[in-house]
């Protein structure tokens, strides 16, 4: 590391991301097993409505913000590939808000600074994730610069970002209470007028974002993009733990409780990590310890939701009592519960077997395996 500069590292990551788009379009020709994801063909063709003068929900299965379609309408009249270079240009922005992060607790360690951001740069999930044009690379860059602007104490700005993710992507919102506890000043029991601010602007974007949204297209973007994510009975085979139980109950009356049951542990997970490291210095690992949780205890979980903790991971791994070999070996049984998992569902998707009952097994395996990593990596922290 010392060897080369950061520049240089943002550079050959961002060249390794557009090769990889460059091949996509091999890829997509030539094999069974496509590499774009099917969500890029989406929100390119929500694009499409958009400049043809109708609603980004027009187009089935669309339940983004319509900010993002907006974004993408170059897909249409410029290149089909500019999505992915964007998304790609993204993620090496949070590997430099990642690299800041570091240096503003670390101010003499420059060198540690950009091996935490070489963790995301050269990522393999994160570079394969963001070049097959998935989206959540910028939901990632709106809670990182939330997270920036919050230790460079822009509290007005950091709010109006925070508002912004959650309209954007909502999982950001399960994260606004350690954020907010955060700013708290000790041994005072009231809010603060930083707290405040926070809070405030917050709202007011969120409402802005939300208002103009609803006037454009009405009802149905507030059923795409919000409620449909906390009604949806995905069914569809995933790494969640879960997906096979509500498979086999679909109309199950009991499935509504369960959800309800689901989403009360999440919430009182959510506070208990937000009070226990409600703190400036702990901020990052609380906000890594509920991203991770939310994503192994959904009912729904894809690779595309591993952005939501590894964006986070390198600004804690600083604090980690944890070597090289410890963490190499968390990360090898983590990628090979995974790979057992796809394993299966290549064989359900590509070869027509049926291996529901083994996808479950490997899905129990990957939660097992999630929950083992995550109590090394609470061990291993060293609370402020």
């Amino acid at each position: 590391m010392k060897r080369f500069s950061f520049k240089f590292h943002c550079i050959v990551a961002f060249l390794v991301r557009v090769l990889l788009v460059a091949y996509s379009k091999f890829q997509d020709a030539n094999f069974n097993v496509p590499y774009t994801d099917v969500d890029y063909e989406v929100f390119t063709d929500a694009a499409r409505y958009i400049l043809d003068g109708l609603s980004p929900f027009e187009r089935h299965t669309y339940r983004y913000s319509p900010i993002l379609a907006l974004v993408l309408t170059p897909n249409i009249f410029l290149s089909p590939q500019f999505g992915k270079i964007l998304f790609s240009f993204v993620d090496i922005l949070v590997g430099l808000l990642i690299y800041k992060l570091v240096v503003i607790s670390k101010p003499r360690e420059v060198n540690v600074a950009t091996k935490c951001a070489c963790l995301w740069l050269y990522n393999p999930l994160t570079i394969v994730i963001s070049t097959r044009g998935n989206a959540d690379c910028l939901a990632a860059f709106l809670v990182i610069l939330t997270i920036y602007l919050l230790q460079s104490e822009c509290h007005v700005l950091a709010g109006l970002i925070h508002g912004l993710s959650i309209h954007f992507r909502l999982y950001p919102l399960a994260l606004s209470m350690a954020m907010f506890f955060s700013l708290r000043t000790p041994n005072r029991a009231f809010v603060n007028m930083n707290q405040i601010k926070f809070t405030f602007f917050c709202l007011l974007s969120l409402i802005t974002l939300t208002a103009v949204s609803y006037y454009f297209y009405g009802y149905t973007f507030i059923y795409e993009s919000f409620l449909y994510h906390l009604v949806r009975k995905d069914t569809r085979h995933n790494f969640s733990i879960f997906f096979y139980p509500l498979y086999l109950s679909i109309n199950n009356s009991y499935l509504s409780i369960f959800r309800t049951f689901n989403s009360i542990l999440q919430l009182v997970i959510l506070i208990s990590i937000s009070v226990f490291y409600s703190s400036k210095r702990n901020l990052s690992f609380a906000l890594m310890l509920q991203a991770f949780l939310l994503v192994i205890c959904n009912t729904v979980m894809t690779s595309q939701y591993f952005f939501w903790f590894l964006c986070l991971y390198p600004l804690c791994c600083q604090k980690l009592n944890c070597g090289y070999l410890q963490t190499f070996k968390l990360f090898g049984i983590w990628m090979l519960s995974q790979g057992a998992w796809l394993l299966m569902a290549y064989m359900l998707e590509f070869q027509s077997i049926n291996t529901f009952s083994y996808i479950w097994i490997a899905s129990i395996l990957f939660f097992i395996t999630n929950i083992k990593v995550l109590v090394e990596v609470v061990k291993s922290y060293e609370k402020n």
